[in-house]
């Protein structure tokens, strides 16, 4: 399963909500979710988390250049060599980070949504950034099984830009993609927001700079004794849990949100081929 993060206008929390969702969905011997850094504009995993010079993006794009390079890679095994490329956080999430700035990011990103097939076999987040039409992050935008448009709901010009836009994303629709919105700000509701854009708000991300900086790499800790009870309260029950902070909390709800329509998807794709077969 492939799912997009991306924004139409600027870049309101994107990789913030793509690491807090690669890094909250469960992990098992058959699931190993990759965070892959796929903006043209540059990536910043890299420099937050202190692995620049690691394997990455550029080193992955560089294995599958031909045709040839590609079919060596499904003989072996797609996920496995997507997972030799990336480099491991604390905490386990693996990521597949891309260069810093424009100039380098763009041409390995663009041999990536030519290869795209090298994102299969597995769950993979994609951080798309800001998406221009023509560009490779919106042809690899089109191949996604889910795709989370971010919004900063206080700024009516953005839910404006949604709105105008709601033919392309009615496109992935069509294409068999689901496509939601997740809102920072609180300024109009759910109900205005989906009656502007046309699209269901799947999530509201809540102003939480404790869980942002646990996603971008820096020792942060509850802050204040709200927070200090509900670490203790997770804690408790689960020693690992991250879900005390409020945006991995949103994070949880809005991946178990993408994996249930997902499933009710392909489940929808397979009743009418059985039915096709069946006629």
């Amino acid at each position: 399963m492939i799912i997009a993060v991306c924004s139409l206008s600027g870049a309101p929390g994107v990789t913030t909500l793509a690491t807090a969702l690669a890094a909250i969905w469960p992990a098992g011997p058959l699931t190993v979710p990759v965070l892959v850094e796929a903006d043209v504009s540059g990536g910043d995993l890299a420099v937050w988390h202190r692995i620049e010079g690691r394997p990455g993006l550029v080193s992955l794009v560089a294995s599958v250049r031909s045709a040839a390079d590609l079919i060596q890679v499904r003989q072996n095994g797609v996920r496995r060599a997507l997972l030799g490329h990336t480099a491991e956080l604390p905490g386990g999430l693996r990521v597949l980070t891309a260069p810093a700035t424009p100039h380098e990011a763009t041409p390995v990103v663009d041999v990536l949504a030519h290869r795209r097939a090298v994102l299969d076999g597995g769950v993979t987040v994609l951080d798309l950034g800001r998406v221009m039409p023509g560009t490779a992050g919106a042809r690899l935008l089109a191949h996604a099984d889910a795709a989370v448009v971010t919004v900063d709901g206080d700024d009516p010009a953005q839910l404006h830009r949604v709105a105008r836009c709601r033919d392309i994303l009615d496109a992935l629709t069509e294409k068999g993609a689901v496509v939601g919105l997740a809102v920072r700000g609180n300024r109009f509701t759910s109900i205005e927001i989906e009656t502007t854009t046309g699209h269901r708000v799947w999530a509201h991300l809540p102003h939480d700079p404790t869980g942002a900086g646990y996603l971008r790499g820096e020792r942060t800790g509850p802050r204040g004794p709200r927070e200090r009870f509900a670490a203790w309260s997770h804690t408790r029950r689960d020693p690992d849990a991250v879900t005390w902070m409020p945006l991995l909390a949103a994070a949880q709800q809005l991946a178990d949100r993408i994996d249930d329509l997902c499933a009710d998807t392909t489940a929808a794709r397979t009743a009418a081929l059985i039915e096709a077969g069946a006629a």
